[in-house]
């Protein structure tokens, strides 16, 4: 199938080794390195690996400095790019946040839309399956690997590996990288990169209610973050040699 309209969906996330958070469950992202999100990284490079003649959108939603995802994206060869920025979407959850990029996504007629399985700085796997549900599009997810010539994708689940019928328009979740992708751009794709505009939409481009993104349009909130510090437990050898002794031990360990 040719001249598909293809949406990425791109997020800067800060370094998971240097992250704080804050007391009321917020990332601390001041003065953190960022990157692109892997599994992001992963949606772009099948969707440029199998570009051909289709068209191909970089879209990302945070601060201006998300920029610099969006500028590396166009290095590994998307067309154009989209930052959806602006204070009013800050603090957004999940579905304030699909629902912020679906009021984008809705205003250009994309035939598929591509998104990594997960962020890491959320891991909550959430917002591709919202933003399906808000544009009315089909869902595969999981996905391995895409072949828009024959319109299939595959989809990996724990005991096997599903080739799947694309139906369009969809939004398509990817968990690898496609096999023997970019992973440096050349210096000519950084060239050409730095000549490309990003575009900014603003809260005024999208048609949308305050409350219906932002903290104000997000439905879920942080109560507490604690870190789970497993215990160590001691290993206990009972002799089975008299079985009615041995049952009795392990049944007063079971009951505590």
């Amino acid at each position: 199938m040719s001249d598909l309209r293809i949406a990425v969906m791109v997020k800067q996330v800060p370094d998971p080794n240097l992250v704080e958070i804050s007391e009321d469950g917020r990332l601390m992202r001041e003065n953190v390195p960022s990157m692109i999100d892997p599994f992001g990284k992963m949606a772009l490079q099948h969707a440029i690996t199998n570009k051909c003649q289709h068209h191909v959108d970089a879209i990302s939603m945070g601060p201006m400095q998300a920029q610099d995802v969006l500028r590396k994206s166009l290095e590994f060869g998307a067309d154009d790019a989209y930052l959806i920025s602006g204070r009013e979407f800050a603090g957004a959850d999940t579905i304030a946040t699909a629902r912020t990029m679906a009021a984008f996504l809705s205003m250009r007629d994309y035939d598929l839309v591509f998104c990594g399985m997960q962020a890491t700085d959320g891991d909550t796997a959430q917002v591709p399956s919202e933003l399906a549900v808000f544009l009315g599009f089909n869902i595969y997810s999981y996905a391995t690997s895409i072949d828009l010539e024959n319109m299939t994708v595959t989809q990996s689940y724990e005991r096997a590996d599903v080739v799947s019928k694309l139906s369009l328009p969809a939004v398509i979740t990817f968990m690898r990288p496609p096999h023997g992708c970019v992973q440096i751009p050349s210096m000519t794709d950084y060239v050409s990169a730095l000549k490309k505009e990003i575009k900014v939409v603003g809260f005024a481009d999208l048609g949308i209610r305050m409350c219906d993104t932002g903290a104000k349009g997000s439905r879920t909130k942080v109560k507490s973050v604690s870190t789970i510090i497993p215990k160590k437990k001691s290993t206990e050898f009972i002799d089975g040699a008299d079985t009615v002794s041995a049952a009795s031990a392990i049944m007063k360990e079971v009951k505590g």
